[in-house]
């Protein structure tokens, strides 16, 4: 049977991928926390509960318990390099996105000497930058800043064209902010450190779960967020491209150093996790469908195709949200629309702490954190005295709907 492509997401289809809907908590919550962790789809949770079920042994062997268990490892380690559209053995899987940046940051320790630069951008994760700035301060290389405008938290390119050098070996920066929301110009950082040959590695984290990352268009040295945060378990991806992986010091067991998945694995995860990923592929598979009917494409091409739609649903509800909020005596920290951003949206009150915003939420049901979301220094450089306040953070998933955000709307309303 055919099916009529469709323009718009369908939400209740989305949701009924999504178990936790059916529960009574869920089911009276509109969820905006997902910025700190996402909902999980059925197909991984199906996965996750077999692996534990089934064979939750030692993985790879002869016998039968122990030879599925790899298989199943080695499967959602392939579909999770299939929706990106690389190689599996450029893809690490870690048991957090910190993690991975502490791993990498120290695997970068014989390019980043003495003589050389690294350059983090002040809008960034405290995980993005902490481990950068620990190198630096380890190998007595010079850590620059590239710096957040104080009044929008947003970063411009011109500032970036004036830190960078010849001696810039590692630029590191976040595609879009978990405060702010903007999707920043990785597209021209990269093409501006690819004339001296620095290397790029972006922080998808807070990118991934509103947008699918495109590693094959965007060809970044390194790429990382978190499956924790995209519907999945509690995993860290990083892609390392391969010539960047060879110039990188190995952070395995020295006799692991000819595989080159394993060459950054410096302390396994979960072995259900990474089993339970196959399942990520199974909804994304589905959905794509659902939307848009049976193809041939890959799987990276379909996922790209569902994403969008992703997006869009968002970014529609972004809007819808953003326009009520500029009538009130709220800032937003970053853009006050909805274009060129994600649907992750910062906000203080002129009237109310971020607490007390985050309390009368939860009141009616609905979630949403307050606090600095370990972008401390992003909230001191936009000016908010008290960071453990912070602000109230509202950040969207495409299983939301007009419904959850009408809801935000008339307690904020109430409030002010």
């Amino acid at each position: 049977m055919s099916v009529t492509p469709r323009n718009h997401l369908d939400s209740d289809f989305v949701r009924s991928c999504f178990p936790t809907f059916a529960e009574p908590l869920a089911a009276k919550t509109a969820f905006f926390e997902n910025a700190g962790g996402s909902y999980v789809a059925g197909d991984v949770l199906d996965k996750l509960m077999h692996f534990y079920r089934v064979n939750k042994v030692q993985p790879y062997g002869y016998s039968d318990i122990v030879r599925s268990a790899g298989e199943q490892m080695d499967a959602g380690r392939q579909t999770m390099a299939d929706l990106l559209g690389v190689p599996a053995h450029t893809v690490t899987l870690g048991p957090s996105t910190t993690q991975n940046f502490n791993t990498l940051a120290q695997a970068c320790t014989s390019l980043v000497t003495s003589d050389k630069e690294v350059i983090v951008t002040e809008q960034d994760h405290e995980s993005n930058i902490g481990t950068w700035e620990r190198l630096c301060q380890r190998t007595g290389a010079t850590l620059r800043i590239w710096p957040a405008d104080a009044s929008t938290g947003e970063l411009h390119i011109d500032d970036f064209e004036g830190l960078l050098s010849q001696s810039t070996a590692v630029v590191c920066l976040t595609h879009s902010s978990n405060i702010v929301g903007t999707i920043n110009p990785v597209e021209a950082v990269i093409a501006l450190c690819r004339q001296n040959g620095t290397r790029v590695i972006v922080d998808g984290v807070s990118f991934a779960p509103h947008q699918w990352p495109d590693i094959p268009t965007l060809q970044p040295d390194a790429y990382c967020f978190s499956t924790y945060k995209t519907y999945a378990t509690h995993l860290g991806v990083m892609y390392t491209s391969e010539d960047f992986a060879q110039a990188l010091d190995p952070q395995c067991h020295y006799f692991n150093q000819p595989f080159p998945q394993k060459r950054l694995d410096a302390a396994g995860p979960d072995h259900a996790a990474i089993a339970a990923l196959d399942g990520l592929g199974d909804y994304f598979q589905k959905s794509h469908a659902h939307h848009l009917g049976q193809s041939d494409a890959t799987l990276y091409e379909k996922t790209q195709q569902i994403s969008a739609l992703m997006h869009a649903h968002e970014t529609e509800l972004c809007t819808q949200l953003l326009e009520a909020v500029n009538l009130l005596p709220l800032r937003v920290i970053g853009k006050t629309d909805s274009r060129g951003r994600e649907a992750n949206v910062a906000l203080t009150s002129a009237t109310h702490t971020s607490k007390a915003m985050s309390e009368a939420l939860a009141v009616n049901d609905i979630c949403a954190g307050h606090g600095h979301f370990y972008a401390l220094r992003l909230l001191e450089k936009a000016g908010i005295k008290n960071t453990d306040d912070g602000v109230l953070r509202i950040s969207f998933s495409h299983y939301n709907t007009p419904e959850d955000v009408d809801r935000v709307i008339q307690v904020l309303n109430d409030l002010h």
